[in-house]
């Protein structure tokens, strides 16, 4: 008899039972009241755990917690604990569906958990993991390193292996591809897996890495993979060699919309080895993958005023969630060989991206020139990118976008992680039965709203998600997207620590108690600091702040935007104090609707960077509501008593 749990097991032990029990007045179902179903693991030596009372603001490592739960609750251990890539909650009835996406974005969950866990200390769901990675590790080929999606005709899959892209003109035959952009995922989790200790498999990296130099195509000084004739995966190999290997003429020759993104990732695995090995090898194949991204030819925008070279800025006129996976490679690339050009090229795009939608919140549709309807959405994997791209930026010296991030953060990225079961339970009730058609083990409507908890929604508007299917690629970058805004909350050097966002955080070093948007508080315990740099958000009156350490005044000591607070001890207590400023914002986003270039006008109430409310807003019942905040209108913070998890092990991914 099998050992490995089948889908009812996993069912019945309590992933789907998740805390209906949303009795949360802010409606945020704690991942503490989540039924446990895997043996705790020993607390590592750098780890520790402690009951505090806080304030009940938004605290990224409990959201981790519900990201975590998500995840689990959506990988299929009938089919070797692959995601199910569309979870359609917004159906009456809802489902589950496998698709030939579940084994391109499965590394995107291994990731995912690795960071969540840093972030959290949560130790449900091990068994899960521990499979989840077995599996996914199994489809690293002994011969030549690469990732496959692999046929296996004794298995399920075999109906629905390339079904997602059968649509788009590709043929499919019954062999194994494999895929160079799933490649480079695999090799970011790998290289952080293996600097972590988790998986020690420096050999597999460099396997990796060789079978991903070897399939490219090379010419004079740069190097490609090709779209290989539109079989199986967009820029997928077939085992036995490419059937062609034309060069890509133009950007959009890709099912993304964009060819650069099935490059980025590959490039930013490359410069994470680098970084952590000095490999030259490594290092000349990054660069000749660069070279080939940064061709003019894809990039520009053609509304760009003749005086305006986008090509040379950035400007990018396709899906943005696929051009940040170029840009996310490149930054990397630029940051770790010190190339100010690339690092400038990133800057200029980013900031062209920027100025579509609403930044303030983080709204940002991701296919803007291309029509009306959901196309005018953003898409929940772009909330990741702009994150990334945004911390790792600011702590570059690129730029400062600090405050663009805690408007992502504190806004849309938390607004996209679908948390009231009520909410989608309404959903369901007010969608009409749609037929969930499918092979045999493709589908599944056990539980699916229990089940889904804590994933991301995928089409977002600045009022709403949109009622439509979770392609779990979102829930795989956004929820990299809670890791990378956590880790930006703060640094430290030595004695030295550095605070860059002004959120709930515990560490080795001191914990953050952040009283925000109530009210302007914000309280530091030292455990470990000599000396604190805190960054005081652009919304704050600086006359208007006041510093206290153990509630004795200090003298304000400026060095840019951050406040220097010096001649710290161990248990200090370091207070700030500032008016909380409310503001109201009218600004306008393209509607949802099959007109084109027509704008609804929002009306956006803030208190500092947390719009509390917005109007109008979108009266469908079929559609998941967002910014239901009344209750952050009250002038003093509520608090909770939570567990905290403080490690000594995070990676920069």
């Amino acid at each position: 008899m099998s050992e490995k749990p089948t889908r009812r097991d996993l069912l019945r032990s309590g992933i789907a039972a998740t805390a209906g029990v949303l009795a949360s007045r802010t409606f945020i179902a704690r991942g503490a009241d989540t039924p446990v179903k895997s043996k705790p693991a020993a607390p590592g030596p750098n780890t520790q755990r402690y009951r505090a009372t806080v304030p009940d603001t938004l605290d990224l490592a409990e959201r981790a917690k519900w990201a975590l739960h998500g995840i689990a609750g959506t990988v299929d251990p009938d089919d070797e604990y692959m995601m199910w890539f569309e979870v359609h909650w917004n159906n009456n009835q809802s489902y589950l569906k496998h698709n030939g996406c579940d084994v391109e974005c499965a590394p995107k969950f291994l990731d995912a958990i690795t960071q969540l866990r840093l972030m959290s200390g949560d130790e449900r769901f091990l068994d899960v993991e521990k499979n989840m990675a077995r599996s996914i590790m199994s489809y690293l080929d002994k011969q030549d390193g690469l990732y496959y999606a692999l046929y296996k005709p004794k298995l399920p899959r075999k109906n629905w292996h390339f079904a997602a892209y059968a649509g788009g003109g590709h043929t499919t035959k019954p062999v194994d591809y494999a895929i160079p952009g799933t490649s480079g995922i695999l090799l970011t989790a790998l290289v952080a897996h293996n600097e972590l200790g988790l998986t020690p498999c420096e050999d597999r990296i460099k396997a990796l890495i060789r079978g991903l130099e070897k399939i490219a195509i090379k010419k004079d000084d740069y190097a490609y993979y090709p779209e290989g004739g539109k079989t199986g995966h967009p820029f997928s190999r077939p085992r036995s060699g490419w059937i062609n290997t034309d060069e890509p003429g133009g950007e959009h020759e890709s099912a993304e919309g964009t060819v650069v993104a099935y490059f980025g990732y590959v490039i930013r695995g490359l410069a994470m080895w680098v970084e952590r090995t000095g490999e030259k090898s490594a290092l000349e194949f990054a660069r000749q993958l660069v070279n080939f991204v940064m061709k003019p030819k894809f990039w520009g925008h053609p509304a760009d005023p003749p005086h305006v070279l986008g090509r040379e800025q950035g400007h990018v006129d396709s899906h943005f969630h696929a051009r940040a996976i170029a840009l996310r490679g490149l930054l990397e690339y630029g940051i770790v060989t010190g190339d100010t050009r690339i690092q400038d090229f990133v800057r200029s795009s980013y900031e062209f991206m920027r100025s579509y939608g609403i930044n303030r919140i983080g709204f940002i549709p991701t296919w803007p020139t291309h029509g009306a309807g959901i196309r005018n959405a953003m898409e929940g994997c772009f909330l990741g990118d702009l994150v990334a791209m945004t911390v790792k930026m600011s702590r570059a010296g690129i730029g400062d976008y600090w405050d663009d991030a805690d408007r992502i953060i504190r806004n849309h990225l938390v607004e996209a992680q679908l948390l009231r079961r009520d909410l989608m339970e309404q959903i369901v009730k007010n969608n009409p039965p749609k037929p969930s058609q499918g092979h045999p083990g493709q589908i599944c409507t056990e539980n699916v709203i229990d089940r889904s908890l804590g994933i991301f929604a995928s089409y977002l508007m600045p009022t709403y998600a949109q009622g439509a299917r979770t392609m779990q690629c979102c829930t795989g970058n956004a929820a990299r997207g809670l890791y990378y805004a956590w880790d930006g909350i703060l640094q430290c050097q030595g004695q030295e620590v550095q605070v860059n966002l002004l959120l709930n955080r515990a560490s080795p070093w001191l914990d953050i108690d952040s009283h925000l948007p109530y009210e302007g508080k914000v309280v530091l315990r030292n455990k470990a600091a000599r000396r604190v740099a805190i960054r005081i958000p652009a919304w704050v009156r600086r006359d208007k702040l006041g510093v206290t350490v153990n509630t004795i005044n200090r003298p304000l000591s400026w060095a840019g935007s951050y406040q220097i607070v010096d001649q710290l001890k161990p248990g200090d207590t370091l207070e700030l104090t500032f008016p909380v400023r409310e503001e109201t914002v009218r600004l306008s986003a393209r509607t949802a609707a099959k007109v084109e270039n027509q704008y609804t006008t929002y009306t956006m109430k803030f208190r500092g960077n947390t719009m509390v409310d917005i109007s109008p807003r979108d009266k469908s019942p079929a559609n998941y509501p967002l910014y239901l905040r009344d209750h952050m209108k009250a002038a003093k913070a509520p608090t909770i008593t939570v567990q905290r998890f403080t490690t000594l092990e995070p990676v920069r991914w």
